[in-house]
């Protein structure tokens, strides 16, 4: 074979072989398909409630449908467990209040590691919470119950929703930073009612909850370094007590091996829908403020924040029921 015709003959059998490959298909672009909200809570509940209206925003800003999954339970730990083993492709999104990353891993014996099995995306929302009594009833300042307290060790008592909930911690830490005793009553459902009547004393609770009953709920503090804007006249506890605040919160969270590019989307989209108008309205309206922060700033937040309770939960030695 002439070498002419033999480079031709190879050209031709080239181009046969690469027409007989098969096409690679690009990957899908994120997100292709619906994303799943775990939110352990129950339908209904204040954090269902604006994880939805979140859910809601957000679709519309993705163009994909966001469905609501309620695992409740243990504290939040079914629905975290649950998402924890979930495939790491951005399609399952861990919808969590502070309690699960924070208390949780010091007081149960957990099947996944909140640190180490989850990204944290972005921070939703946060709540400072505060110090209150009866207005019947109650002390009429924060300098008053401390006086009390050491007065009488023991004799005044805080409520919480139960060992271990961050109305408990709250009251431990109030124990230890005033240096005085106070009795914990601990309640499976809403202690409220006594503490209006004065059957309890005290209790740390949201700003939400203090509004909505201020005929009969006496705010003492703001668990803050400052005021609020929206009820300047309350003190901060950090008028009395130095340093003493504590943020309440929800966070966006994925199972870890999430791909970074993925992750960065949805930081960026969450964020966009948090601080959208009507969703930044709606947390103003429940005493709420807007997160949408970095992962890196997000991450360094949850690992102060669990450090910080994990140390109060070990010098109360607080145990879970």
């Amino acid at each position: 074979m002439k070498p002419a015709t033999f480079l031709k003959t190879a050209a031709i059998s080239l181009v046969l072989v690469a027409g007989a490959a098969p096409a690679v298909q690009a990957a899908d672009p994120f997100p292709s398909k619906p994303i799943q909200f775990i939110v352990p809570v129950p339908p209904g509940n204040a954090g269902d409630i604006a994880a939805r209206a979140l859910a809601d925003r957000f679709s519309k800003n993705i163009k994909q449908p966001v469905i609501i999954d309620n695992r409740v339970g243990a504290g939040g730990n079914i629905g975290a467990a649950f998402a924890a083993k979930a495939p790491a492709d951005g399609y399952t999104v861990l919808i969590a209040s502070s309690g699960v990353f924070t208390a949780n891993p010091h007081l149960y014996k957990l099947n996944f590691d909140p640190q180490k099995d989850f990204i944290p995306v972005t921070l939703i929302y946060s709540g400072a919470p505060m110090l209150v009594t009866s207005v019947a009833t109650g002390p009429k300042s924060v300098q008053e119950v401390i006086d009390m307290a050491k007065k009488q060790p023991g004799k005044l008592s805080f409520a919480s929703y139960g060992t271990g909930h961050i109305s408990h911690i709250l009251g431990e830490m109030f124990k230890s930073s005033a240096g005085i005793d106070l009795l914990h009553v601990p309640y499976k459902n809403s202690p409220l009612t006594d503490v209006m009547s004065g059957q309890v004393d005290l209790i740390f609770e949201s700003s939400l909850l203090v509004v909505g009953n201020k005929e009969r709920l006496r705010p003492l503090a703001t668990v803050s370094a400052k005021r609020s804007p929206r009820m300047p006249d309350v003190p901060a506890m950090s008028e009395f007590i130095p340093g003493f605040e504590m943020t309440g919160w929800v966070g966006a969270f994925v199972p870890a091996g999430t791909p970074p590019d993925v992750v960065n989307y949805l930081n960026r989209e969450l964020a966009a829908a948090i601080n959208s108008p009507e969703y930044k309205k709606r947390l103003d309206d429940q005493m709420l403020d807007p997160g949408g922060n970095s992962p890196a700033e997000f991450a360094t937040f949850v690992r102060t924040m669990s450090d910080r309770i994990g140390q109060v939960i070990r010098d109360a030695k607080i145990k879970a029921d």
